[in-house]
This record gives structure tokens, C-alpha cells and sequence, in this order.
């Protein structure tokens, strides 16, 4: 081996396959003294007997990889220089190469020239990492010699002055070195080592505590504390006792000097140590956290990708990484907050629905944050999405569910109306049958029987609207005061039984003034009301006055409001009141009674606000713009149109009813097939029979849908007729259109409209 070579560097080379060890061998072999080792252990004995400057290592090996020989060789030799070759590994592999200290890494194939590059910065870094140890060694010694001058050249002030100036520079050298680590150990043992070494002490130790066992006058010991701005932090001990070897004073004043840099040095280390553990909770949080946590950069692809994203959207973080983030986000809700937060807007909150990749589609609450950098420039972004799928499910059976509570708490009373109503008709009934020659009792009797029976009708009107099994229809004129009065109608009941049951004083007052009708659908404002009611009864557990009142601005408003005596809420309470599953209730309520009740003002572009107080009940005010124009009413110029008669095939399974309906069409002219099931009106139809077919829904066996689709298969062109008692639900509304079903009467029907239905229905479709 030449002199020449061996001063331009030694090189080591690990690889496990012969092919690529002997052709950087071959490569390098001109330049440098080269050794090659096939597995780690064979690398770390050479390490001891060759001393090489560089190591060249591929990552992927048997036994001991290339990560794991790259911390053995830093343990060994910080200062050896070590380059990372890989064909396979992830960004994440060369990241730890790069932390645990490698110098740099090549992806193969790679060119000689780039070899040769790296090799060459690897040698120029460690020989200026050699000379500035040793250059720091020889200004230690050249301070020591300097000192021992100093106690020779007392007298000679000029001379003081320089060998002060030249001391202090050797102590900045020997600071700027300390300071540079951030490790407490490592600042630590750089210290200890060095003045140890340099100036020959026999003990060099950096104490937390003062040591008690120090005499401040023994000459041979000195003990420095280390101290900022902030308080100690430690203790510089330097200790020749054992060889009773005098520490020279100049050294001492040194040593204090040094004392302040090592305080920079230690505060560091431990903001840095603080920085790392902070680092290592943050990782730790964002890869437990529930909800996605994404960070985006400025070009709008991803960066990082914790556990719960891979959990949402379904991919990796390998597979997501790197990719457009407008591929997990809509394009244009994510634009859209992209656009706000480059204006200024530190955050933005919106609501999205994922469908890419997904095997259905996921709703999304999504977050999306800014990161400006030092001069105000956005950086990058940081989007934290929930999955709310299940929780907008919950939501919509929790709608359902309020619905059907409050249908609950109404059973009673609806029970009680009914008995009511059929008390009358059924003692009139009888009475009529005792007094069948009193023409006028008999024509008395038949007026209160029908009131009666339109008095059920109604409740059963309002109930099923309620429950939205019967069509809201497009946006009508809707008079609020008949909105109060059909809701007070429903509630009546379970006021009056609250009375008779808690024998607590319970007024409700109404105040209804002359107001313009509003657009908007009757049966979601009775809905409303029948909440604020409701709400308001189980806020005056002691008994109190419910009053509700409007007023109307002429051609601008309709107002309401709904005022309680009750027990009132506190400010915090109020704040809540109108968001989704907040209940003051406990288990009695859902949460949703009053957001629902916000819902439908906002629907209709109303407004609401709560004044309250704990202990002085609480006043609703709803605010709704009057209708610019009517709507729902039907032409004036109609023409009447003339009757015509009709073959109606009728189907009803309960007797009483198939009688009714027959002898109500037969009065006004039509020829009525009856029919007591499905299955007797198929077998009674036949194209060109019957005009109309007229088919009530529920019925045992085949029932109306099954009998309209029968029908529908051998004529398409017969009209039908639904009749039902139930209702209908909202999907059933598609399903009326699919099979031409011209209309869908409720029961009780009247004789007119059964006959308008009838001749709606002989008209051209």
C-alpha cells in the first residue's frame, strides 16, 4: 500500500453478493485503499484493524442488515463516514439511514462518477471533522502552555493582555464545540474527555448536584456551577486530589468561563431532549388518534397518512402518499376550503360525501387547517376528517324515533278523544233505533253522529301528517294560527290529563292576531308547534301558564311566539338548546325535539331566538316572510266539468266498509262490483270490464299493491284508485307513479269526493 493512497482515504465495502463488492472495489481501487467485507461481523472485525474513513454498506443484508452495522460502526467511531447503497428500500428505510447518522445514501444503478462524487465529500467531511478535533486537542495544550507562561511573564502587563486575549480564543474554540452538541451525553462526555485529555486532570465529572465532600480552599479541586438565566442546571468538578497536582488559578477562571458555555450547551440539550419527547408524543397521538389526520403539501398532495385515514378511506399509507388529496376529497368542496384558507381563513369546517374508492358512500366532517410559514405564505395544509356515516344514521333514526315518541306521549289522550267520539255515535245509533218515528230527534241524532265522525277524521288527519304518511306536496299558503290550532288540537289531551293527574294549575292562553298567510307545508309547522308545546308543558313541572300569540307586519312578517312560566335555563343551557342530541332531559329526551323544531324555521326562511332565565320561564319567537304571492289555490276560471257514470270494480276485505263505499257509488250513479278480497276482485276483472278500479291497500292475502301490479300486467291503460286507512310512507310515493295509479284517497272518505276521485279518474291521463 502507497504512502499516497493511504493518505487519500481507506474505504471499506459491505455487500453480501460478490458481483457488487468486487465492482466498487474495482471502481474505487485506483483512488483509495480498499478493503471489502461480506457480512457485518467480518465488517466490524475489519473495522478495529483497518480504521477505514468510509464505509460503503448495502442496506439489505442476512444476519446483521445494513441499519443495524450502521449503529455498531457510529457506536465504534462517530466519525467515520458511512454511505447507504439500496435498489428496494422506502423512503421511511433511508429516513432511519439518515437519522442514525449515515452520510448520504445511492439508489442503484448509479453512475461511477456518482460513486466517485460521494466518496469524495465523505473524505472531505471527515478529514475536516479530524483536524477540528485536533485542532481543538493542540489549542487545549497550546492554553495549558500559555497559563504556565503566564506565571513568568507577571510583571510584563502587555503580555498579560495578549496571552488573556489568545486564552479566551482558545476557550471560544473550545465552546463552539461544546455547544454544537445537542445530546446531554454527548455534551457530557465531549467535555469530560477533552479537558481530561488536554490538560491532564485526573478527574473531570458534570454533577447535578454540588458535591458536600469539595473544600473551596483545597487547591487541587475546583468545583464551577453551571448556571443561566434560569437557574442551575449542574456543576463542573475537576478534581486532582489524587495526584495532589495544583489547578492553576488563571485555569480556574477558565474553567467558570467555560461553566457559562457548557450552561448554553446543557439548556440546549435539554430543549432538545424536550423537542424529542414533545415529537414523540405528537407521532404517538396522530397514530392514535380517531379521526384522520392528513397533511397535505402546497401542491396539493399528500404527505402523511396516520392509521385512522388508512382505516377510513381504505388505503395505505404507501398506496396514499405522494397521491392528489382531491383523490380522497371531493374536488370541489376541497377547493372551495382551499380557496378560503388562502385568504386568510385559518380553519374551515365543511361536510362532504367520499365516494372514490369506497364501497359505498362515506360522510365526511371535515377540517381543513392552514400552515403559513415565516413570512405569512401558506405552506401546506392539515385536513382532519371524521367519519359521521353511522352518526348521520343515529341521527335519522333519532328523528324518527322523536316522532314517534311524541306520538307516543299523545296516545292517550288520542284514545280518549276517540272514545269521546264514539260515545256519541254509538249512543246515538242506539238511540235512533228506540225513536225511529221521531223524523226530528232521528235528523238531530244523524247531525251530532257526523260531526263526530269528521271530528275522528280530523285527529286522524293530523296524526298521520305527523307521522308523514300523508304527502306534504309543494310549499302552500299556510296560515299559522290554524298551524296553532291543529297543534293545540293534538296536545289538548295530555294537558288535560296532566291537570287531572299532578293537580297542579296548568292555563293555556292564545292570542292570535290578524296575520297573512305564509309559504310554506301545514304539516311540518304543526309538527313544530306541537314540539314548542310539548317542550313547553315538561318546563312547568309545578303547573304555570302557557300563552301563545301572533302578530304580523303588513307585507313583510309573520311572528309567533310561545312563552312559558317555567323553570327556565341558565345562559350556558340556551346557547345549546337548538344543536342536534343535546337534552336536558336525561334519558327522557333525545336531543332532537328542538333542533328539528330550528330545522323547519330554517326550511321556511324563518328565524328563532330563545329569551330565558333561570326560574322565569322561557319565550320563543319564530319570525316567517308573508307569501309574495298565493300559492296552492286552484284556478278560478276551472270549468265544471259534466258527471259521467262508471263500472267500478271495488275491493275491500272489511264487510262494513266494501258495504258503505258500495252504496255510496251506487247513489250517485255508478255499477259497483264488490269485491271482499284481492284475490275475488283478479278473478272478477277482465280488460274492457270496468272503467275504474278502486282497491283498498290493506288486506289480508292479496293485498291493493299486489292486486294494482296483477291488474297492471294485463291492462295498461285501466285506471286505478288507491283507498287506505294506514297511510302512506314516503317511498311508496315512487311506487303510486311506477304503476299509474291515478290517486290515493285517505279514510274516512266523503260521498263528493269519492265521486270527484271517481270522475278525475274517467278523465284522459
Amino acid at each position: 500500500m502507497s504512502t499516497t493512497t493511504t493518505a487519500l482515504g481507506r474505504v471499506l465495502v459491505v455487500d453480501d453478493e460478490l458481483g457488487p463488492r468486487e465492482s466498487l472495489r474495482m471502481l474505487l481501487k485506483p483512488s483509495y485503499a480498499i478493503q471489502t467485507a461480506e457480512n457485518g461481523r467480518t465488517a466490524l472485525d475489519l473495522l478495529r484493524r483497518f480504521q477505514p474513513d468510509v464505509v460503503i454498506m448495502d442496506i439489505k443484508m442476512p444476519e446483521m442488515d445494513g441499519l443495524e452495522l450502521l449503529r455498531h460502526v457510529k457506536r465504534a467511531d462517530p466519525s467515520i463516514e458511512v454511505v447507504m447503497i439500496t435498489a428496494y428500500a422506502s423512503l421511511e428505510t433511508v429516513r432511519h439511514a439518515l437519522t442514525h447518522g449515515a452520510f448520504e445514501y445511492l439508489i442503484k444503478p448509479f453512475s461511477r462518477q456518482d460513486l466517485e462524487e460521494v466518496v469524495h465529500r465523505a473524505l472531505v467531511r471527515r478529514q475536516a471533522d479530524l483536524g477540528t478535533r485536533g485542532q481543538v486537542a493542540r489549542l487545549v495544550e497550546e492554553m495549558r502552555k500559555l497559563s504556565a507562561k503566564t506565571r513568568e511573564l507577571e510583571e510584563a502587563e502587555a503580555t498579560e493582555q495578549s496571552l488573556r486575549v489568545t486564552q479566551l480564543s482558545i476557550l471560544r474554540e473550545i465552546s463552539r464545540t461544546i455547544v454544537g452538541h445537542l445530546d446531554p451525553q454527548n455534551v457530557t462526555a465531549a467535555v469530560t474527555e477533552q479537558l481530561r485529555a488536554a490538560l491532564g486532570y485526573d478527574s473531570v465529572e458534570i454533577v447535578p448536584e454540588n458535591p458536600v465532600s469539595v473544600d473551596k480552599n483545597d487547591a487541587c479541586v475546583v468545583a464551577c456551577v453551571i448556571r443561566d438565566m434560569q437557574g442551575p442546571l449542574g456543576h463542573l468538578v475537576i478534581d486532582n486530589r489524587s495526584t495532589r497536582r495544583a489547578i492553576d488559578p488563571r485555569e480556574r477562571e477558565l474553567l467558570e468561563m467555560l461553566s457559562e458555555y457548557l450552561a448554553i450547551a446543557l439548556r440546549n440539550s435539554r430543549l432538545y431532549g424536550e423537542i424529542a419527547d414533545t415529537k414523540q408524543r405528537l407521532e404517538e397521538t396522530i397514530s392514535s388518534a380517531g379521526e384522520a389526520i392528513i397533511s397535505v403539501s402546497p401542491d396539493d398532495r399528500i404527505e402523511k397518512w396516520n392509521p385512522a385515514a388508512e382505516r377510513i378511506f381504505g388505503s395505505s399509507a404507501a398506496q396514499a402518499i405522494g397521491r392528489p388529496i382531491t383523490d380522497m376529497l371531493p374536488r370541489g368542496d376541497y377547493a372551495d376550503a382551499r380557496r378560503r384558507l388562502a385568504e386568510g381563513t385559518p380553519r374551515h369546517e365543511f361536510q362532504t360525501t367520499a365516494t372514490a374508492g369506497q364501497p359505498r358512500p362515506v360522510e365526511l366532517a371535515v377540517t381543513l387547517s392552514a400552515l403559513h410559514g415565516r413570512h405569512g405564505g401558506l405552506e401546506g395544509l392539515i385536513a382532519i376528517v371524521r367519519d359521521i356515516t353511522a352518526q348521520r344514521e343515529v341521527e335519522k333514526q333519532l328523528h324518527q324515533s322523536e316522532k314517534l315518541t311524541a306520538l307516543g306521549q299523545l296516545a292517550g289522550g288520542i284514545a280518549h278523544d276517540f272514545n269521546n267520539l264514539l260515545q256519541a255515535i254509538l249512543g246515538y245509533a242506539q238511540l235512533m233505533k228506540q225513536s225511529l218515528h221521531d223524523s226530528e230527534f232521528v235528523s238531530r241524532s244523524l247531525n251530532v253522529v257526523e260531526a263526530a265522525a269528521v271530528d275522528g277524521a280530523e285527529t286522524v288527519r293530523r296524526i298521520q301528517q305527523f307521522a308523514r304518511l300523508r304527502p306534504d306536496g309543494p310549499p302552500v299558503g299556510v296560515d299559522v294560527n290554524q298551524s296553532v290550532h291543529d297543534a293545540v288540537a293534538m296536545i289538548r289531551p295530555r294537558l288535560e290529563e296532566r291537570i287531572a293527574r299532578d293537580n297542579r294549575p296548568l292555563d293555556l292562553r292564545l292570542d292570535l292576531g290578524t296575520i297573512e298567510t305564509i309559504n310554506g307545508r301545514p304539516a311540518a309547522l304543526t309538527e313544530l308547534m306541537t314540539n314548542l308545546l310539548l317542550n313547553a308543558l315538561d318546563a312547568m313541572p309545578d303547573g304555570g301558564t302557557l300563552t301563545v300569540s301572533t302578530r304580523g307586519e303588513p307585507g313583510r312578517t309573520v311572528a309567533l311566539t310561545v312563552t312559558d312560566t317555567g323553570v327556565g335555563m341558565p345562559e350556558a343551557v340556551r346557547r345549546r338548546i337548538f344543536e342536534p342530541f343535546f337534552s336536558t332531559k336525561g334519558e327522557g329526551g333525545s336531543g332532537l325535539g328542538l333542533s328539528m323544531v330550528y330545522a323547519i324555521v330554517r326550511r321556511h326562511g324563518g328565524d328563532i331566538r330563545v329569551d330565558s332565565e333561570p326560574g322565569r320561564g322561557a319565550t320563543f319567537t319564530l319570525t316567517f316572510p308573508v307569501a309574495s304571492e298565493p300559492v296552492g289555490t286552484e284556478p278560478e276560471s276551472a270549468l265544471p266539468r259534466a258527471r259521467r257514470p262508471a263500472r267500478v270494480l271495488l275491493a275491500d276485505d272489511d264487510p262494513k266498509v266494501l258495504d258503505t263505499l258500495t252504496e255510496i257509488l251506487r247513489s250517485v250513479g255508478h255499477t259497483v262490483t264488490a269485491a271482499a278480497s284481492g284475490g275475488a276482485a283478479l278473478t272478477a276483472y277482465g280488460p274492457g270490464r270496468f272503467d275504474v278500479v278502486l282497491t283498498n291497500l290493506g288486506m289480508a292475502g292479496m293485498n291493493g299493491w299486489e292486486l294494482a301490479e296483477r291488474v297492471r300486467r294485463v291492462d295498461a291503460d285501466i285506471a286505478i284508485l288507491l283507498i287506505t286507512g294506514w297511510g302512506l310512507r314516503d317511498e311508496e310515493h315512487g311506487r303510486l307513479k311506477a304503476l299509474k295509479i291515478r290517486k290515493c284517497l285517505f279514510k274516512p272518505v266523503r260521498p263528493g269526493e269519492l265521486d270527484s276521485a271517481i270522475q278525475d279518474a274517467l278523465a284522459p291521463a
